[in-house]
């Protein structure tokens, strides 16, 4: 079996491109918290991940950086020769379902409490403190891509 489960924060905003085939892909980074070194100190695990098609579509419309997501995916690993004759390695994680657990808004005033330095931990705020300004319409479903073909899409 190859899963992933993973909650964190996108570190920037996805990269969205289409193939020569015409598939949608998007790009993007997560950064998860994994507990506290000896010092007390948090510990920041980066993960690339890739999503296609609706999944692209749906990152590309609701999610910039900062929006915590969870995501089940798959571990691909590839590899690639470098300028310098050697093998470069990487393992990405392509995204196969994709929850959005805060919104751009929240996300959005998230920052601007740690830019006016109002709160110095991102993580001691939680989303329910700003859902006064999320609209209804801003509800996002879940999305399984084993399920793309039968959803009607919200949008």
């Amino acid at each position: 079996m190859n899963r992933v489960f993973l909650i964190g924060r996108l570190t920037k905003d996805p990269e969205i491109r289409t193939t020569q085939s015409g598939s949608k892909v998007a790009s993007f980074s997560l950064a998860i918290n994994d507990g506290k070194n000896k010092d007390g100190q948090e510990i920041t695990q980066y993960f690339n991940l890739s999503a296609w098609e609706k999944l692209a579509e749906v990152l590309e419309r609701y999610v910039t950086k900062g929006v915590k997501v969870a995501v089940m995916g798959a571990l691909k690993n590839r590899s690639w020769d470098k300028p310098d004759g050697t093998k470069g390695y990487a393992t990405d994680i392509t995204v196969r379902e994709l929850e959005i657990l805060s919104t751009k808004a929240e996300s959005q005033a998230l920052q601007q409490q740690n830019q006016s330095g109002t709160e110095d931990d991102a993580n001691t705020t939680s989303p329910s403190s700003t859902k006064k300004d999320v609209t209804p319409q801003e509800e996002l479903p879940e999305i399984d891509v084993d399920d793309i073909n039968n959803i009607q899409m919200p949008f």
